[in-house]
């Protein structure tokens, strides 16, 4: 049996994807089933949520390896680690556990890389054999543009001229599926990336030249953006969280340069950023 956390966000489906038809078990862990949009014979889908111990303990029940992830907060170190000691309890050998680049529990300039190292510890401190995912930044966050794209034909960030290393949520998520499938992947860590290097200014013209239409990018200060975003509605330490990533990003501090990892693991190229938008087109027009 494999569990699957996370089962409604961007990578957690991807796993589920991976794993729908498979000869194997699935549990897919949702707080909503309602939310859950991939279906297969072979998925069991099982309401819990990680706070709710016995709700943990009926997922966790046979399992014999779990994937790992929770949405991005101050509180993702306290709920991997609830996950984490109810997995050892419940004798999970392994772990597929969800990271991000960057990840550093003693590191001072971005709270978000901290809350992923100490999410990492958690589980490397339990003695259960894990696999480390460090997905680069995901072109899914680009859809928070989106309606401005639209209306504007802008983007708008504090990004300087710095080269993101983006990468499609869908891949993480194979990477994800077929380490849960096979054991021989426990123990490792892979930074999980697409195939190339942009700027802000090259993401502007990449959306001009798939969506037909004259894109640009403008570069705005941090202070601009906290304003964006809380007219957005984002809770104030996401704000600030959010602007520490990127500036650790624009600042080169956390950038890597892209990895084989989707194809040395999956047998596939990772998706183009120009798949990705050609996936995502009706968002952005």
């Amino acid at each position: 049996m494999l569990l699957v956390t996370g089962a409604t966000g961007n990578v957690g489906q991807a796993v589920l994807a991976g794993l729908a038809g498979k000869p194997v078990a699935v549990r897919a862990l949702v707080r909503d089933p309602a939310k859950l949009r991939v279906s297969a014979d072979n998925i069991e889908v099982v309401r819990g949520d990680f706070s709710d111990d016995s709700s943990l303990q009926r997922a966790l029940e046979g399992v014999d390896a779990a994937f790992l992830a929770s949405g991005f907060s101050p509180r993702m170190a306290e709920l991997h680690g609830r996950f984490v000691a109810a997995a050892k309890k419940a004798g999970v050998p392994r772990l597929v556990q969800l990271s991000g680049v960057g990840a550093n529990a003693g590191l001072c300039c971005a709270r978000a890389l901290r809350w992923l190292g100490q999410v990492e510890g958690s589980s490397q401190a339990s003695g259960i054999q894990v696999t480390h995912l460090r997905p680069t930044f995901f072109m899914q966050n680009l859809l928070q543009f989106a309606p401005a794209v639209a209306a504007q034909n802008v983007i708008a960030g504090p990004f300087r001229t710095s080269k993101w290393t983006f990468v499609d949520a869908r891949d993480v998520g194979a990477v994800g599926a077929i380490a849960l499938l096979d054991p021989t992947h426990s123990g490792r860590t892979y930074t999980v990336t697409g195939s190339e290097s942009i700027t802000y200014d090259e993401v502007a013209s990449r959306m001009s030249h798939v969506l037909g239409k004259p894109i640009r990018y403008v570069d705005i200060t941090a202070n601009e953006a906290r304003g964006r975003l809380q007219a957005a509605g984002a809770a104030p330490v996401m704000i600030e969280a959010t602007l520490e990533l990127w500036d650790a990003c624009a600042s080169n501090l956390i950038n890597v340069a892209p990895t084989d990892v989707v194809k040395d693991v999956t047998g596939q190229e990772p998706r183009s950023f120009d798949d990705f938008l050609r996936d995502h087109r009706h968002a952005f027009t």
